[in-house]
């Protein structure tokens, strides 16, 4: 019996390799057997992943998985369900499409958050720095006069998730109202600008430095250099902001330009925004992603409202209608992750995801001044509140925390 050609085996050979490579790329990209079709079929995975994780997973409200878990899934419209005891569901609806990966990206925020006090004497006017690392604020109601003055609170990560105690800067006297005082900080957060007795006879400007203590009475007075101070401060900030909207699209770069107000997050891909004109922005700026957002968005911008423009997918969407927008940033700012934003309204705390779903209120109860601000690693949430029940005592500073 004569045995096959060895080019016969070698080309059978090449051909069996070849169909396995073949299909394990295939089988790679998402493509699975169908019965119906008795062929491949082109699948989409869906990469279910939460913070915190094992949380469960619902597709179109059946329980599927739980995270984190990759899905092999037909192409198509999914409602996505994330949900974990203790914390508040996520919910969105996804898109689904042949050979790309879809992320849920959940972050999840305790149902029943934790509050804790972080400060005991009060905390008046509490001004975050623009490194959004620390915050100024002033005390007068210590039990020792000398006790009364500015504090500074480090919310930079420490080893053991342990928090900083206030640090004094400086002490108040009879001499020097500094609750009252017109407070700056400068932009590398370095040092505080005080105008003391702002409008009285003895009026003062001094610069604070927020490492140390500091004696307002053995400090220079730069009033006469107040003008030249603030102009290069602010030309610092101009520049830092000048150099982040260069990288957007040329018609962004206008839009950001002439807007009311804007605020980069600080992963500064997305850009938080009050259109200073009204505008219908075109369809793929940039290149369209694989994979991108396929949450509504609002293209067409009017003043008087609030928008996120995402400059790594081309992607605009509308926040909130506002109808003064001096201070529209203390009430919606951006979360540390760039992924969710921080808005206060109607005594509550809410924090939603930069495409403006999954709204969630995280504290609603006493409030002050509205002051809400994220710990820089976006694990608490400060807030400025009274608890005392209508006394004369000064709010204070609470921490609630969100993981």
């Amino acid at each position: 019996m004569r045995r096959p050609p060895r080019i016969l085996i070698a080309l059978l050979a090449l051909i069996v390799i070849s169909a396995s490579t073949i299909l394990t790329i295939k089988f790679a990209k998402g493509y699975r057997p169908s019965l119906k079709t008795k062929a491949l079929r082109g699948t989409g995975l869906l990469a279910a992943n939460s913070y915190p994780r094992g949380a469960s997973v619902f597709i179109n409200d059946k329980l599927t998985t739980a995270t984190d878990d990759t899905l092999n899934l037909p192409p198509g419209d999914y409602k996505v369900k994330v949900q974990k005891d203790g914390f508040i569901p996520w919910e969105k609806n996804l898109t689904v499409e042949a050979e790309l990966v879809t992320q849920t990206n959940t972050r999840l925020f305790p149902a029943v958050p934790t509050m804790t006090p972080v400060t005991f004497s009060g905390a008046l006017n509490p001004l975050p720095a623009p490194d959004s690392q620390k915050i100024l604020f002033a005390v007068q109601n210590a039990t020792s006069d000398s006790k009364n003055g500015l504090y500074v609170l480090d919310l930079s990560d420490r080893p053991f998730g342990l928090n900083s105690d206030p640090r004094q800067i400086t002490r108040t006297s009879s001499k020097y109202d500094l609750v009252n005082a017109q407070l700056t900080w400068s932009p590398d957060s370095g040092q505080i600008l005080a105008i003391i007795n702002e409008g009285e006879v003895d009026e003062a400007t001094v610069i604070l430095d927020q490492s140390r203590f500091n004696d307002i009475a053995e400090l220079n007075d730069v009033t006469a250099r107040l003008p030249l101070i603030l102009t290069e401060w602010q030309e610092v900030l101009d520049k830092k902001n000048h150099e982040k909207i260069r990288e957007l699209p040329e018609l962004m770069q206008s839009v950001a330009t002439g807007s009311a107000a804007l605020a980069f997050a600080p992963e500064p891909e997305k850009l938080l925004y009050v259109p200073g004109k009204e505008i219908t922005l075109p369809v793929e700026l940039i290149p369209a992603l694989p994979a991108s957002s396929t949450q509504s968005q609002q293209r067409h911008i009017q003043p008087g409202n609030v928008y996120v423009y995402d400059l790594e997918e081309d992607k605009n969407f509308w926040i909130a209608s506002v109808s003064d927008t001096s201070e529209v940033f203390k009430k919606i700012q951006w979360y540390p992750d760039s992924r969710h934003l921080l808005i206060t309204e109607d005594k509550k705390v809410i924090i939603a995801e930069y495409d403006g779903t999954n709204r969630h209120t995280v504290y609603a109860g006493p409030f002050s001044g509205d002051f809400s601000y994220p710990w820089s690693n976006g694990s608490s949430l400060l807030i400025l509140a009274s608890l005392n029940g209508g006394s004369n005592l000064p709010p204070n500073l609470y921490s609630i925390n969100l993981k």
